[in-house]
């Protein structure tokens, strides 16, 4: 086991969950369900299921077919908890034939994303089931056969069950023994970190192995569970050990081999590659030194990520967005990100991808950064080339119910107007004071929008423009 802290602020770079909307036409995976004859209903599949559970072949069959029925109707999902399925499948694969083996566990694997999307009762059922840990141990089997497809299909088993789980990231990471009382079964080896980071290592060519290797390593170090407990996350303390000296260099170059392989093979494989590289660079981008190091020349990062942004694929551009966001924390990196040159590319990518609301919240949140007392980058960006005011205006009108967008303008319109008389005339002139007003007066009793509000109010306040949104004195008893 890795020992050591990295030495950094874990709340400096906000989680980016991996559930978070993406554009439509980027949905990831094979529709099966396209052509062909309609798979049974969900709870038919379910019998079939616990009928077929002695044959291998069979099982493979129907569990593919449930994966199918679910992406025809995906509110069904949670059915599968409801009426046991899972747990039945689970108790099935952990005896033989199969024992977390073989053809049935693999296409189960290959289910998970359909099956645990925006479903935490499921996740939780898996992670009871022994599904979980068993997937870790398919990834330490598939490491010693150095069978790519069953390698892939524990990635994807992975990455979709420690999606915004917190007790599932460290049932893979198995980075610490068991508490008391606590039953686990017998840990063989280094938990999922470690076989990750030896899967990107040992098939640097596959483009697919190393995507899903990359999202199945980023979800294990993602602070994504919005269930806060009061002990520190498994994300957090899975993050410090991955950061630590000894495995830092690992993850550096993990990420450069992405790079590499996807430049060698251009397409829609390579793009999704690409953006699981940018939102690992945006992981481990964490403190002075790690910064530091990352922005070195000769690694060529920071000039990849800033190419990124002009794609006109929007997750792409969010993912570039938001690794240049991560390292803007270094001055010298935001010194270079600041220049006229760059700065017009986040204008451009944003007004590209206006439609992706997650462009225009890391867009705007990075150039709120670049903005910290730059008084000749707000002239800039308020020139009429630019026009970053009505943009702000634009994009809040626009995206109304997105607290972390109304933030991130609002954040960015607020350093501007301290910095360039005009931009604060044309916010009076554009009547955003009363905006921002209802903004907050709308959302100040939402605990999902405290940032956006607080943001809102400071704001209003430099200006006075907080009228009837001002807080009344609190007098102790004495008085």
């Amino acid at each position: 086991m890795v020992e050591g802290n990295a030495g950094y602020k874990t709340d400096s770079v906000p989680a980016m969950p991996q559930d978070a909307e993406e554009p439509a036409d980027m949905a990831d995976g094979d529709d099966e369900s396209q052509g062909g004859e309609a798979p049974p209903e969900l709870l038919d599949l379910i019998d079939a299921a616990e009928e077929a559970k002695e044959d291998a072949q069979a099982l493979a069959a129907v569990i593919r077919n449930i994966g199918r029925r679910i992406r025809m109707t995906p509110d069904d999902r949670d059915m599968l908890s409801d009426f046991e399925g899972l747990t039945q499948i689970c108790a099935a694969l952990a005896e033989p034939p199969h024992s977390w083996t073989g053809e049935a566990m693999v296409a189960f694997c290959n289910i998970m994303p359909d099956v645990c999307r925006q479903s935490l009762v499921n996740r939780a059922t898996l992670r009871d089931g022994g599904f979980v840990s068993a997937a870790v141990e398919l990834l330490r089997g598939g490491l010693a056969s150095k069978e790519e497809a069953t390698l892939t299909a524990a990635c994807k088993a992975i990455s979709s069950t420690c999606t915004a789980n917190d007790g599932n990231k460290q049932a893979a990471a198995q980075l610490f023994p068991p508490g008391e009382g606590e039953e686990t079964e017998e840990v063989k080896g280094p938990g999922a970190l470690l076989l990750l980071l030896e899967v990107l290592e040992n098939f640097p060519e596959s483009i697919t192995l190393q995507t899903e290797a990359i999202a199945a390593f980023r979800s294990l170090i993602v602070d994504d569970d919005t269930r806060k407990a009061e002990c520190t996350p498994s994300a957090i303390e899975n993050r410090e050990v991955v950061l630590a000296d000894a495995v830092y260099p690992l993850l550096r170059e993990a990420v450069r081999r992405a790079f590499s392989a996807a430049e060698d093979k251009k397409g829609a494989k390579s793009d999704r590659l690409n953006e699981q590289a940018l939102l690992l660079l945006r992981e481990i981008a964490r403190g002075q030194d790690k910064i530091q190091d990352l922005s070195k020349p000769s690694f060529k990062l920071i000039s990849r990520s800033q190419a990124f942004v002009e794609s006109q694929d929007a997750r792409l551009v969010r993912a570039a967005l938001a690794a240049l966001r991560a390292c803007a924390f270094f001055e010298d990196v935001r010194d270079e990100l600041a220049l006229s040159c760059e700065t017009k590319k986040y204008i451009l990518a944003m007004r590209r991808h206006m439609s992706t609301p997650v462009v225009c919240e890391q867009a705007f949140g990075l150039i709120a950064m670049l903005l910290n007392k730059n008084p000749s980058m707000a002239s800039f960006l308020n020139n009429s080339d630019h026009e970053i005011i009505s943009l702000g205006q634009m994009v809040l009108n626009k995206y109304p119910d997105r607290p972390d967008v109304s933030k991130s303008v609002v954040q960015t319109l607020w350093s501007v107007s301290r910095q360039n008389e005009k931009a604060l005339l044309e916010v009076k002139e554009l009547e955003l004071f009363p905006l921002l007003r209802n903004l907050a007066g709308d959302h100040k009793d939402d605990p999902k929008w405290k940032g956006a509000v607080d943001a809102t109010m400071n704001f209003l306040r430099e200006y006075r423009q907080d009228q009837g949104l001002e807080r009344k004195a609190v007098y102790n008893d004495y008085y």
